[in-house]
């Protein structure tokens, strides 16, 4: 890391940092002055660089006021689970790890108890969003610290949608997006939304079944497939897919949905807003057409998608202290957090980001300012993985498999009818669910 980036250089061009915060209680063990301790990082690689740059200045930061050496390795979203998976088979490689919206119960074997650290960022924040602690505690015992969570809004090109006389507002239903879609796609302005393998589709395709009460999971995290729900949200899919996109979201990647936004090709999407940040920068005259607005309404109401971003300790770390230290620290930077990811990183404490709502509806990098601020209440339409219980590991291993959408792409082409496709998606879920049970985690 370059000495010449600095913190100060950082905040010459943007918000002024939060008033100093007490001193943590958690003790560090320090380096002796003949050895200096290395803590070693997976941090998932950022779709905003300037946050992996403000990520470089904080653990150098770090390291120097802890007296010991700080090492990241950035890991791209395809490779993050083969990463960790290698840290764990062989018992070592890193302290910390970034958990890429997957549940503490997925790696509770190989984490550290970090309840000491939670309670602690509870007290400061002032208490977690719901979706906070489905993520990172197992059996009342954190196992995980979140960090950050993502929503997945709508971004649209309102120029397109006035162009063939849509509209696009907070009563906007699903079926409403029938209509304007065809017209859209007919005028050479499809939709985009993934039916593919890659994780942008499990989180846009999750909360469009949650909308219509399709869930694959009960309170209690144990599978409860709705069939007829589920069976007529794929109807509606085949619909969406034919009537208001093209072929090409069935093989999409997580970058493709960006691309196609901010091309001008497309006219709706569903995703984070990094995706409006990228047609600033190569597309100003599409950027200037852009709106970010709340996900449809279903017949079971508002859903929203929210991949939530944590960190876990490894038990064969030999840093445990330190690392615990770290977690905290990152914490209590959680207003540049979110400043650093140019409001990608959404907060996962209620209090963290006081003034939330009004950086978000005076952005100065946005046109007009005030084009993020339907996110302000995102946490109120935003929902896990496992709803309506806990993202526990074997709804992350469903999601990692891309059962859903390989059941939405099977009823869209036509290869299966709706109940067959029904049928399909619950037969290959029950050994992944029996496999959990017998290891005790259902």
């Amino acid at each position: 890391m370059s000495s010449k980036l600095t913190r100060r250089s950082l905040l010459k061009t943007g918000l002024t940092a939060s008033a100093a915060l007490a001193t943590p209680t958690i003790l560090v063990r320090k380096a002796s002055a003949q050895t200096e301790t290395t803590l070693k990082v997976v941090q998932w690689k950022h779709f905003v660089p300037d946050y992996d740059r403000y990520f470089n200045v904080f653990a150098k930061e770090f390291g120097d006021k802890h007296k010991c050496k700080v090492e990241v390795d950035y890991v791209a979203t395809p490779d993050l689970p083969t990463s960790i998976a290698a840290d764990i088979s062989r018992g070592g490689g890193h302290d910390v790890f970034h958990l890429n919206g997957v549940g503490a119960w997925l790696y509770d074997q190989a984490l550290v108890d970090v309840t000491q650290v939670a309670n602690r960022l509870e007290k400061e924040f002032g208490g977690w969003i719901p979706n906070s602690e489905s993520i990172g505690k197992v059996k009342d015992k954190w196992l995980a610290i979140p960090y950050w969570y993502i929503a997945y809004p709508m971004i649209i090109n309102r120029g397109y949608f006035t162009q063939v006389k849509a509209d696009y507002t907070d009563k906007t239903t699903w079926n409403d997006l029938l209509d304007s879609g065809a017209k859209l796609k007919k005028a050479g302005y499809p939709f985009g939304i993934p039916f593919s393998q890659t994780p942008d589709s499990n989180d846009d395709l999750y909360p469009l079944m949650m909308s219509y009460g399709a869930y694959l999971f009960d309170k209690d995290g144990k599978i409860n497939f709705r069939r007829k729900e589920i069976s007529d949200v794929l109807e509606y899919g085949k619909k969406f897919f034919e009537q208001t996109m093209t072929d090409e979201v069935l093989s999409w990647d997580d970058s493709s949905n960006n691309r196609f936004i901010a091309s001008g090709k497309g006219s709706m999407i569903c995703n984070p807003i990094s995706a409006y940040r990228t047609a600033a920068k190569d597309n100003p005259d599409v950027y200037r057409n852009l709106e970010v607005e709340k996900t449809p309404l279903g017949p079971k109401g508002r859903k929203n998608g929210a991949r939530t971003m944590s960190y876990g300790i490894f038990n064969f770390s030999k840093n445990q202290d330190l690392a615990r230290q770290f977690l905290v620290d990152l914490a209590l930077d959680q207003r540049e957090t979110f400043h650093r990811s140019l409001a990608y990183n959404l907060p996962p404490y209620e209090h963290a980001v006081p003034d939330l709502t009004a950086l978000l509806d005076k952005d100065d990098r946005a046109q007009p300012p005030d084009k993020y601020g339907v996110l302000a209440d995102a946490t109120s339409w935003s929902t896990n993985i496992g709803h309506p219980g806990h993202t526990s590991a074997a709804a992350m291993d469903v999601f990692n498999q891309f059962l859903v959408p390989k059941m939405f792409a099977a009823a869209a082409k036509g290869q299966m009818t709706a109940e067959e496709a029904v049928k399909a998606a619950e037969a290959q879920m029950k050994p992944i669910f029996d496999g959990w049970r017998e290891r005790g985690k259902i």
